[in-house]
């Protein structure tokens, strides 16, 4: 009979992306297994082709999904992010195989139970998440995040680009995403802006593009306000998210903060800039980029760097230097 592994993972973009590692090493050792991914409807576009997965399934009111999920029999449900919702369904959908971290109450609902201090932030988030894979006994192997985009989608983006924009497949194009939606400390608008300028100054054939949310078109004219006499492009569509995942593999270097798009691009391999804390839980460490493309990594001068409340202040993130930004961008650029 075919074992039939459910994977649970229902919070966001970037925490969705960080199982890929698990699933790709799961899959390696099941070969013929059939194995589901229940994720949010928000984020799943992340694994929506991930020949990997044979099943997506999208979170919906609990009932609804228990029908849905009791009704497929699964022998084993791994559980990486644990709440409520998770442990309760797994329990009342018969799973006889319940696996999670030992982290929080909801973890007397599961049949095999895992310590983990994700708190301390010791190891990067997908590692974790392959840990959680040891009461399977494994074989395990390297494995990075990875995300799969069809030749289909990749044309689309290609044409999009050179119809809204005359942007070429052959351009060095970097993309720069300044928001963060609150998930991490924020390196500041202004710098975003100084550095986008002094890019296009040094840099004349790199095409950059500013690129956010539907919510953050305010933000993207600040930051291309800030950069005259020089124009950068700005993303002005609200792209469905598998088009703007197609999208960011057009790019050369992704520039941001802590936040899914930095993932999005880790994991297609794309050189990635990006801004973190020194906070304990927003720490590069855990939630640094994990793809197989070239990372530069930024964070305060420690020394310099005062902790209010344990929380990174904007003056805190101020401290990582547009110079410093700009010289290890240009080291990204010119590695071929």
């Amino acid at each position: 009979m075919q074992q039939k592994f459910l994977l649970v993972r229902t919070d966001r973009i970037g925490d969705l992306i960080s199982i890929t590692p698990a699933v790709s090493i799961l899959r390696r050792n099941f070969p013929h297994a059939h194995i589901a991914v229940l994720s949010s409807p928000y984020a799943a576009d992340v694994i929506k082709n991930n020949h990997e997965i044979d099943e997506v399934i999208l979170k919906g009111p609990f009932f609804k999904t228990l029908a849905e999920i009791r009704a497929k029999k699964f022998d084993t449900a791994i559980i990486f992010f644990l709440d409520a919702y998770a442990a309760l369904l797994a329990l009342f959908a018969g799973i006889p195989t319940r696996i999670g971290p030992r982290s929080k109450i909801w973890a007397i609902f599961l049949s095999k139970s895992i310590r983990q201090r994700r708190s301390s932030g010791e190891r990067h988030e997908a590692e974790y998440n392959t840990a959680l894979l040891k009461p399977l006994f494994v074989y395990y192997h390297p494995a990075k995040t990875r995300i799969f985009v069809p030749k289909k989608d990749d044309i689309k983006a290609k044409n999009y680009l050179k119809e809204n924009y005359g942007i070429d497949m052959f351009d060095d194009l970097v993309f720069m995403h300044p928001g963060s939606k609150g998930s991490s400390p924020a390196w500041p608008l202004e710098n975003y802006a100084l550095l986008a300028r002094k890019i296009m100054q040094n840099y004349p054939t790199v095409k950059l593009m500013l690129t956010g949310g539907p919510d953050e078109r305010k933000l993207l004219d600040s930051v291309a306000e800030n950069t005259k006499p020089f124009t950068p492009f700005v993303l002005k569509d609200c792209l469905p998210l598998e088009d703007f995942i197609a999208l960011i593999n057009q790019c050369a270097i992704f520039i941001s903060n802590s936040t899914g798009p930095l993932h999005i691009a880790a994991a297609l391999g794309k050189k990635t800039l990006s801004f973190f804390g020194n906070e304990k839980a927003c720490l590069p460490r855990r939630w640094g980029p994990y793809g197989k493309g070239r990372a530069a990594v930024l964070q305060p001068p420690e020394e310099n760097c005062s902790l209010k409340n344990h929380k990174c202040t904007e003056d805190c993130m101020r401290l990582i230097s547009v110079d410093a930004a700009f010289d290890a961008f240009s080291k990204l650029l010119k590695d071929k």
